[in-house]
């Protein structure tokens, strides 16, 4: 049986490198992980603060690598094949699992999450999980595919267009991958508001759009002054607040959408007046597809974005807790953190 070192959160805010054993059972492949991005969601796993799963666990869903070896009954994957990894897994029974929907289902669970995750060497997934990665997608940006496929299905929610003129609340990884999807989508239009000019600046770098500092201004008023006088046709709110939901439904014009990428408080108070009468609709984002996962590969071998410094910076699997931690104290010097092993 092979061994693989993996990263466990033995306890809020403790995170340990141990040795264990891991071998696929029925149904499942071996994938030798080649990185692995982490998130905002793996600092409330980390921190404890997730609403539903709690430490000890095993994080990191944001990872792609090569099959390593395949259990009984998995078909459809050779040794060898690159794979990127589609986090939720349903019941397979329920409504939305049979449209294709498990990020929907109501036992969903998630690699990374209830399931072993991507910190690490080796990890076992379901098969139906483990997503072939063609050879067009860059090596260097396939830890990228999962975040960007988040975004991607933000816009495809929203029924983004070319017609469209969008905000943005949030420069971080899931605030500029929606302008970028948004972009593929035809939008040329984007206001990109955060309260941090580093973050602005690299993604006005990235092209993500217009780029403004929220803390400075009034942002209705200012999507007023530069997009139009009535207002967002599409407000993404990717931050995850109440008063950054507030906010993305305030700069929305009549008849537009405010979307909800972010992870949300339970409770949640907006002005029903406005969205009523002004014929907005608010919607939900919950993760994605298995087809936003094919539009965001499609989207990288575009070459919709390119390697830099600033872009990705990548940590041995030895110093993952200094990855972790720099993420949890907010740092805004690079856009995504992942880790190597």
């Amino acid at each position: 049986m092979p061994s693989s070192r993996v990263a466990v959160v033995t306890a809020p805010g403790t995170l340990a490198l141990e040795t264990r054993d891991v071998e696929p059972r029925a149904g499942e492949v071996l994938v030798r992980v080649r990185e692995c991005g982490l998130c905002g969601s793996d600092i409330k796993l980390f921190s404890g603060t997730h609403p539903t799963v709690k430490p000890p666990l095993l994080p990191g869903h944001e990872f792609h690598g090569t099959v390593e070896a395949v259990g009984a009954g998995a078909e459809g994957h050779e040794p060898g094949a690159d794979v990127t990894i589609f986090p939720p897994i349903g019941c397979g029974r329920c409504r939305p699992c049979t449209r294709g929907r498990p990020h929907l289902c109501a036992q969903m669970s998630f690699v990374g999450g209830e399931h072993p995750g991507g910190v690490s060497e080796l990890v076992a997934v379901p098969a139906g999980n483990a997503l072939p990665v063609g050879p067009d997608v860059p090596d260097e940006l396939r830890v990228l595919i999962e975040p960007l496929a988040v975004g991607v299905h933000a816009a495809s929610r929203a029924d983004a267009g070319p017609d469209d003129e969008a905000l943005v609340i949030g420069a971080g990884p899931i605030g500029v991958f929606t302008a970028l999807a948004l972009r593929h989508r035809g939008v040329e239009r984007i206001l990109l508001a955060d309260v941090a000019d580093d973050r602005l600046a690299l993604a006005a770098r990235l092209g993500a759009g217009e780029t403004v500092n929220s803390a400075e201004v009034s942002l209705p008023d200012h999507v007023r002054e530069r997009l139009r006088p009535e207002g967002a046709d599409l407000a993404f709110d990717c931050v995850g607040r109440e008063a950054t939901a507030r906010d993305a439904l305030a700069s929305t014009g009549k008849g537009g959408r405010t979307v909800l990428v972010g992870i949300m408080p339970r409770e949640l108070t907006v002005d029903g007046v406005a969205l009523q009468r002004g014929e907005r609709a608010m919607i939900g984002v919950q993760q994605s597809t298995r087809e936003d996962f094919a539009a965001a590969m499609a989207i990288l071998a575009g070459g919709a974005l390119t390697g830099s410094a600033d872009l990705i910076r990548r940590y041995p699997l030895a110093d993952a807790a200094t990855a972790f931690a720099e993420l949890q104290e907010g740092r805004t010097d690079v856009l995504k953190r992942v880790v190597r092993p």
